[in-house]
């Protein structure tokens, strides 16, 4: 008598990544608004915890600051080109946000606590989310005070196109950073994302330095206008997709 063979047919990748997704989903139930879970994770952990470390992050505005301040101070000598002080913005503006992130990505993934960390009810890449968000709001405050010095060393700057130009500038770099955090998740990929930044900025600057600055100088405010609110759009969505790293993900 012969056996009969069963072919039990196994399922591609691709659906078991959807039920996992879909038992994940029911598990945690209704997912609270990026505001509300902010606002949670605050009032459960504590600010304290939150920006811990804010001693070095002082030393760190502090020398963020010594660099813009010589800047500022000797803008008549250093910069003669109102189109170049433009562009500087739009290049530095991210400055005290690159501060600030490499900083705490780089004392959390090394830090010896990092596996106990990521199976938290708030791990890793939640708290850093929180972080940006404030070292975001940080950085503006800092442009904004920035600007504000240069307008009276320069009269021909416009305050409102220097805002829209280093605030773009800040969120458009932010969302490149968050994504290759995300998608690398590695030092080495974070401090290349700075370099990049820079490097493409200045060959696009000096490729064809009229059209860069065309398009930095010479666009209506309300593009501006436009282009930074998707651009925040994407910054928080980006911020939503880091703090929905699950803890079943793992260590990276």
């Amino acid at each position: 008598m012969t056996k009969e063979k069963f072919h039990i047919p196994m399922p591609d990748e691709r659906t078991i990544q959807q039920q996992v997704s879909q038992i994940v989903a029911v598990g945690t139930g209704h997912q609270p608004s990026f505001y509300l879970y902010m606002k949670t994770m605050v009032q459960q952990v504590g600010l304290q915890h939150l920006l811990s470390g804010h001693s070095i992050l002082a030393l760190i505005s502090m020398m963020a600051i010594g660099v813009v301040g010589p800047f500022v101070i000797g803008a008549e000598s250093t910069v003669t080109n109102v189109d170049d002080l433009y562009a500087q913005l739009f290049l530095l503006s991210p400055l005290l946000f690159i501060a600030f992130s490499i900083y705490t990505y780089a004392i959390k993934i090394s830090n010896v606590t990092y596996e106990v960390e990521m199976s938290c009810k708030y791990n890793v890449y939640q708290m850093i989310a929180f972080r940006m968000l404030i070292f975001s709001v940080v950085a503006i405050l800092v442009n904004t005070a920035s600007i504000s010095l240069i307008i009276i060393v320069y009269e021909n700057i416009h305050f409102m196109r220097a805002f829209m130009i280093s605030t773009t500038g800040l969120f458009v770099f932010s969302i490149f950073f968050l994504y290759t955090m995300m998608k690398r998740r590695s030092l080495f990929s974070v401090a290349a994302t700075v370099i990049v930044w820079i490097t493409v900025n200045l060959v696009l600057k000096y490729a064809d330095d009229s059209f860069y600055s065309e398009v930095l100088v010479g666009m209506p405010l309300f593009v501006y206008a436009l282009v930074l609110m998707v651009s925040f759009y994407y910054y928080i969505r980006a911020l939503k997709r880091l703090i929905c790293i699950k803890q079943m993900e793992g260590a990276y």
